[in-house]
């Protein structure tokens, strides 16, 4: 049976993937975490008190706090974050799509970070969003240094899981083979496989010791990036080894470790 906490962190998780407006129903957060409206709105009243979510006073509706907020920009590798944030803005800049910073948290790719620009038509990938390694841009790009056996680990459970992109892998052989052409090209490109009409493009992000910590991409519509995926993958290699740059230059050396 779960714990009174376990219920809480999973209720102020599923903040983080019902989208990116960041107010929700207590209907919408009940069915998200499959419990009883009522049992839902007994905790959002006490995180409520407790000053982690707050609700708006016209429609009800429940957001993250802003002392939460504050808590999340501690979390994580704040270095690689550092690192990056200004780089992805710049190539924000240059290609006019939303850029991403992911890391590995078990068999899942999670953003950390996304830059848009005010052209961009919406793109997936919020802030706190976690996806299949097997079907996205950044999750193959996570697995590049990751051996056969364990990848077929990795995406057992999500091969099983049905994907709404008609182009995304659907058996082990289909995912070691784009893998394998992917660590050959030095980047991964998804289209219209986690989600039609969009297409991403995915390099992995190193540590000077070799280690791979992290992934950025872009994604954008497939109409505007099909066209555009060797000049993607060109900026994204530049923004790379800029942020690896910044990384080798902090003060251990080595930047953050890789994540598990």
């Amino acid at each position: 049976m779960d714990s009174a906490a376990e219920r809480v962190a999973v209720l102020l998780l599923a903040f983080g993937r019902r989208g990116t407006t960041g107010d929700h129903s207590v209907s919408d957060l009940a069915r998200a975490v499959g419990r009883e409206r009522s049992q839902v709105s007994r905790m959002l009243q006490a995180l409520s008190r407790g000053g982690l979510v707050e609700q708006d006073s016209q429609t009800k509706r429940y957001r993250l706090s802003w002392n939460m907020l504050v808590l999340a920009a501690g979390a994580g590798d704040s270095s690689l974050l550092r690192a990056a944030r200004p780089v992805l803005r710049a190539l924000v800049a240059r290609t006019g799509e939303v850029a991403l910073l992911s890391v590995q948290r078990g068999n899942r790719s999670l953003t950390v970070l996304r830059e848009e620009s005010n052209q961009s038509l919406r793109a997936g990938g919020w802030v706190g969003r976690s996806s299949p390694l097997h079907c996205t841009a950044s999750g193959r790009a996570l697995l590049f240094d990751t051996d056969d056996d364990l990848v077929a680990e990795l995406v057992a459970e999500d091969l099983t899981t049905p994907i709404s992109g008609l182009s995304a892998p659907r058996t082990l052989e289909e995912v070691l083979e784009r893998l394998r052409s992917e660590r050959d090209r030095g980047y991964s490109m998804a289209s219209e496989e986690v989600e039609i009409g969009l297409t991403s493009v995915g390099v992995p992000l190193r540590t000077p010791a070799g280690g791979l910590v992290g992934v950025i991409n872009v994604s954008g519509p497939t109409s505007r990036m099909i066209n555009r995926l060797d000049d993607a993958a060109r900026r994204l290699r530049a923004a790379a080894t800029a942020i690896e740059s910044t990384l080798g230059r902090m003060p251990d050396g080595n930047g953050p470790g890789r994540s598990s």
